[in-house]
C-alpha cells in the first residue's frame, strides 16, 4: 500500500508527507473474529467528533470531490478496495487503501478524492469535526485559490482567536483530556513538564509556573524582599500591570519616559531617575521588541539594583542573539490567550536564571508553603493550572515558526507602506529580533481618523495604549499631562494594525491598500 506523489514540473514534494500519511491499526485475531483497533491519540492524532461509512458505490462512480480548511480526517478500508487522492499546495498524493490494518490520516487544509470502488468495498471515515457546511470547498477552481492565498479578501479582523482553535483544536483537546484522565487537576507531571519546557527555551536555569503576568511581576517583587520604603523604576508607556505590581507590594513606582520612536523605557531616563531608594527596574519589552538591556545596566552601574523583565509581550524575542526571559536577574511571562504562547485562559510565568528567585516565588504562589500545611509565608494562591500547562505544551513546538511567519508578515507591512507620507513605522534596532506581538504605526494627528477608515472598510484594529500610566484615574494626583510627553504622543498616534500567524498575506496585503488609500485621498 505505497503512498504515489505527483507535483507540478520543477517542484519539489518535499512537505507532501505532512498532510497524508499511513498508520498501522492494532489487529487483535480472536476466537470469536478479528478486532481492528485505531486509538485517537496515538495513531489517528484527533479526538473523533464524528463517523460515517460509505458502501454501494456504482462501478466508475466516485465519492469526495471537496476539500476541507480545517476538517481532519481518517480513512479505512473495512472491505474490498478504494483509491484516495490527497492535494495540497500544489501536490497530489495518492493511495490505494484495500486492508482494514492499515488506515489514511488526512491532515486539515486538503482536497480529497475517493476512486476505483471495487462493488464490495466498505469504507468508514473518522472525522476530527461535526458537519460543518461552512468548513466544505467544493469547487476545485475555489480550492486551489484558497490553497494558493488568492482568496478574494473582503475584511480582515484584528484578531480572531478561533482560527487558531481551528487549527490546534484537535491536538489541546487530546492534550486535556490527557489532563482530565490522569487525576492530577493542580500540578502534577504537566506542569513541572512545561516548566522544564519553557524554562530551557529561554536559556534560563528554571520557570515556576503562576497565575497570570501580573502575578508574576507582583510575586518576583515579593521575592526580593521589596516593599514599602523602596522605589521600583518602570516606563510610562506600557500596560498599566507593569505599575500594578509595583503598587501591590507596597513600593513606589517611579515612571520615566519612553524612546519616541520605539515606545521602550529610555535607559537615559531610568539613569537619571535612580536613587538611593531605588530597588529595581522593570523593562518592558514592549510589543515584542527587546529593551536595550546593556545600556540598561550601564544606567543602574554597580549598584544593588535588580532588573525585572517584562517579558509578557516578547515570547521568542532575541536581544544580541539572547533570549528575552534571561537577560536580567528574572522575567514575567503572561500566557494570556492573545500572547504569542497563549494559553487557553489566564497563566503566567517567573523565568529566572537564579533558581532561588525561582524558588522564592515558587513558595509564595503555594501559600507560603513548602511543605503541606507550614506557612513560612504570608504568600497567596497563584498557580498554573496542569490544563494550561498541557494546552501551553501543545503549543510550546509551534511558537518559533508562529514567530517567524509574524516576521514575515511584518517584512510584508514594511515593504507596503514605506512610502506613505504621514505614516511612521515601526522602529528596529540592529541588535534586536522582535516577535512583532503587535505591529504599531505612528500616525501623528490622524491616528483616530485612520482607524475609523479602516473599520468602515472591514479592517480591525487596536491601540496600544491610549492612556499613559500616569494618567489614568487611579493615578490622579501623583502625576500631570506633560511629564512623560514621549509616553503622551504615542498615546495619540499609534495604531496596531492586525498581525497573527492566521494572517494570510492576502490579508495584509489588504490592510496595506485600506491604508494607502486613506493617505492618498487625503492628500488629494
Amino acid at each position: 500500500m505505497a503512498l504515489t506523489s505527483t507535483s507540478p514540473k520543477g517542484q519539489a514534494d518535499d512537505g507532501a508527507a505532512a498532510f497524508l500519511r499511513l498508520v498501522d491499526l492494532q489487529m487483535i485475531p480472536m476466537p470469536n473474529g478479528l478486532l481492528g483497533v485505531a486509538e485517537a491519540s496515538r495513531q489517528v492524532g484527533f479526538p473523533i467528533q464524528r463517523v460515517y461509512f460509505i458502501k454501494d458505490v456504482p462501478p466508475g462512480q466516485g465519492r469526495g470531490a471537496h476539500g476541507h480548511r480545517h476538517l481532519r480526517q481518517c480513512f479505512v478500508c473495512l472491505a474490498g478496495g478504494v483509491t484516495l487522492s490527497v492535494a495540497r499546495g500544489g501536490v497530489t498524493r495518492e493511495v490505494r487503501l484495500a486492508a482494514p490494518s492499515r488506515a489514511a490520516v488526512v491532515e486539515a487544509g486538503c482536497w480529497r478524492d475517493l476512486s476505483d470502488f471495487t462493488p464490495d468495498a466498505v469504507v468508514i471515515v473518522l472525522a476530527s469535526e461535526e458537519y460543518d457546511e461552512g468548513d466544505y470547498i467544493r469547487d476545485r477552481g475555489d480550492f486551489d485559490a484558497w490553497d494558493a492565498g488568492r482568496e478574494a479578501v473582503t475584511a480582515v479582523p484584528y484578531l480572531d482567536l478561533a482560527r487558531q482553535g481551528r487549527e490546534l483544536g484537535p491536538e489541546l483537546e487530546l492534550a486535556m483530556a490527557r489532563v482530565v484522565r490522569s487525576g492530577w487537576l493542580i500540578g502534577g507531571p504537566e506542569v513541572t513538564a512545561f516548566e522544564d519546557a519553557f524554562a530551557g527555551y529561554c536559556e534560563a536555569e528554571a520557570m515556576v509556573g503562576v497565575g497570570n503576568g501580573l502575578d508574576a511581576l507582583t510575586l518576583t517583587l515579593r521575592a526580593w524582599g521589596i516593599g514599602p520604603g523602596d522605589e521600583v523604576i518602570a516606563p510610562a508607556h506600557t500596560f498599566i500591570a507593569t505599575a500594578l505590581a509595583i503598587e501591590a507590594v507596597g513600593a513606589t513606582a517611579v515612571l520615566v519616559d519612553v524612546e519616541p520612536d520605539s515606545g521602550l523605557i529610555d535607559p537615559k531616563a531610568v539613569a537619571a531617575a535612580v536613587t538611593a531608594r531605588t530597588r529595581a527596574v522593570i523593562p518592558v519589552h514592549l510589543y515584542g521588541h527587546p529593551v536595550d538591556m546593556d545600556a540598561l545596566a550601564e544606567a543602574v552601574a554597580d549598584r544593588d539594583i535588580r532588573i525585572l523583565e517584562d517579558a509578557c509581550q516578547a515570547h521568542g524575542a532575541r536581544y544580541k542573539g539572547r533570549r528575552c526571559g534571561a537577560l536580567g536577574d528574572a522575567a514575567a511571562f503572561s500566557f494570556y490567550p492573545t500572547k504569542n504562547l497563549g494559553a487557553a485562559g489566564d497563566g503566567g510565568a517567573v523565568v529566572s536564571r537564579d533558581v532561588a528567585t525561582v524558588q522564592a516565588v515558587r513558595v509564595l504562589a503555594n501559600y507560603g508553603s513548602e511543605r503541606k500545611y507550614l506557612h513560612t509565608e504570608a504568600g497567596v494562591n497563584s498557580r498554573l493550572d496542569p490544563v494550561q500547562a498541557a494546552v501551553l505544551s501543545a503549543k510550546l513546538p509551534r511558537l518559533e515558526g508562529w514567530n517567524a511567519r509574524r516576521s514575515a508578515l511584518a517584512l510584508r507591512y514594511f515593504a507596503g507602506l514605506a512610502e506613505i507620507k504621514g505614516l511612521d513605522l515601526p522602529a528596529v534596532r540592529s541588535w534586536a529580533e522582535p516577535v512583532w506581538h503587535v505591529f504599531p504605526i505612528r500616525v501623528p494627528g490622524r491616528r483616530d481618523a485612520l482607524q475609523a477608515w479602516l473599520a468602515e472598510r472591514g479592517v480591525g484594529t487596536n491601540i496600544h495604549y491610549p492612556t499613559p500610566v500616569h494618567l489614568q484615574p487611579c493615578y490622579a494626583g501623583r502625576w500631570s499631562a506633560g511629564d512623560f510627553p514621549a509616553a503622551e504622543a504615542l498615546g495619540e498616534s499609534l495604531l496596531s494594525l492586525p498581525l497573527d500567524p492566521t494572517h494570510t498575506e492576502a490579508e495584509i496585503d489588504f490592510v496595506v491598500r485600506q491604508v494607502a488609500a486613506f493617505f492618498a485621498e487625503a492628500g488629494q
